[in-house]
Formats: C-alpha cells, sequence, structure tokens
C-alpha cells in the first residue's frame, strides 16, 4: 500500500515552516490516483500555509507497480535504500532514477512493456544525430506510441521550449534486438538506465 511519512519543511520564500506528507511508497495498483499525481509531479508539490507559495519538494520515493510487474525507485540524492534489493522478485524489472522527470518518464516506458536500454539508447542517437543537425536541446523525454504506431518524443530546447518529434518503430524495434542479444544487464537488483548507461553501452554495441 502507498505510505506517506510526516515532516516539516521550511518554505523558501516566507522562510517559515510548515507540516508536509512524504510519499516515501506509492503502490499505484491499490492507489491508481497515484499515477495521475506522478505525472503531473503534484506528488512532490507542497504549499506554505503561511504565504500560500507552492513548490516542488523532492524526496526519496518508491512507485510499484504489481499489475505491470516493475518498481522504480525515485531517489533525488542518488543514493537506494540500503536493503532494497528486492531479489524475491525475479519477474520484476527493478530501476532508479535521479530527477523528476526521469522518474515519470521510467514509469511511462515500463507501463508500456517496453525495454528502456533499447529507448535509452534510441534517445542517445536521436540527440546524437541532433547534434550533428546544430539543433542544441537540453532533454529529449519519450512520451507515447501516436496512433500509427510511431514513437512520440520530447525535445527540451535551452530556452525551455519543448518540441515532439516522431520516430519509426523500427529504430527502437533494432535497438531492442540488439539489446537482448548482446548486452548483459542484471536481473536482481535495482539497476540506473539512463544515457550515461547508454553511451556506454553503444560503445560496446560498436565493438561487436
Amino acid at each position: 500500500m502507498s505510505e506517506t511519512r510526516q515532516d516539516t519543511f521550511t518554505c523558501p520564500q516566507c522562510g517559515e515552516d510548515g507540516p508536509i506528507d512524504l510519499w516515501t511508497s506509492i503502490n499505484v495498483s491499490q492507489d491508481p490516483d497515484a499515477r495521475r499525481r506522478v505525472e503531473d509531479l503534484s506528488i512532490f508539490e507542497w504549499t506554505c500555509p503561511n504565504c500560500g507559495k507552492t513548490c516542488l519538494v523532492l524526496h526519496p520515493c518508491l512507485y510499484h507497480d504489481m499489475a505491470n510487474e516493475f518498481m522504480v525507485w525515485f531517489a533525488p540524492d542518488g543514493e537506494v535504500q540500503e536493503g532494497a534489493e528486492f531479489s524475491q522478485l525475479e519477474r520484476y524489472t527493478l530501476r532508479t532514477t535521479s530527477t523528476p522527470n526521469e522518474f515519470r518518464e521510467k514509469v511511462n516506458i515500463l507501463e508500456r512493456h517496453l525495454d528502456d536500454r533499447a529507448l535509452e539508447l534510441t534517445k542517445l542517437i536521436l540527440i546524437m544525430q541532433l547534434s550533428r543537425d546544430n539543433v542544441d536541446v537540453v532533454d529529449v523525454i519519450f512520451h507515447s506510441i501516436d496512433q500509427n504506431g510511431q514513437f512520440v518524443f520530447v525535445l527540451v530546447h535551452p530556452d525551455g521550449v519543448e518540441q515532439y518529434l516522431r520516430l519509426p518503430a523500427a529504430t527502437y524495434q533494432k535497438l531492442a534486438h540488439d539489446v537482448r542479444e548482446y548486452l548483459f544487464t542484471p536481473a536482481h537488483g535495482f539497476q540506473t538506465i539512463d544515457l550515461n548507461w547508454a553511451k556506454e553501452s553503444l560503445e560496446l554495441l560498436k565493438d561487436m
């Protein structure tokens, strides 16, 4: 079940302390509305009772999807809680994330039963292509699959402007095949599969 922990938080605007409920664990199978709160990041929102300022308070949180058999740690400090191996959940996909966008993107990917390793490689290749075309982006985020089966990504530009870009499914499918055939990812314990992982893995694939 979903769990919260009560704490206090100091408002960055007025400096007053106020109570806050920190979501330490989310079981979306038992609390479906939590999925929406993760997507819009309201799970981390706090409103100061003194001045009314609303801000994001980032804290460690475990997302558990029983139906789709995955867990995602959001660890903004980069550290997963000790003892959180869950090795008994052999069929589960276990991932760690460190930014809000990574957190909600990873949930979006895994609940669609997509291979996040192949998607990170797809994003890296897309970023490399954009760089060759002199298009500057600060982030690329998987968004959805459209009615034609194309993969939709959000490009975030340095000025904050967002742009949608579509890629054919064949790009992802080829990389998914290569990942399954040539790359080893430990089955147990939480793994960090991000762009840094993709950069190292792409070099390995080039040598094969």
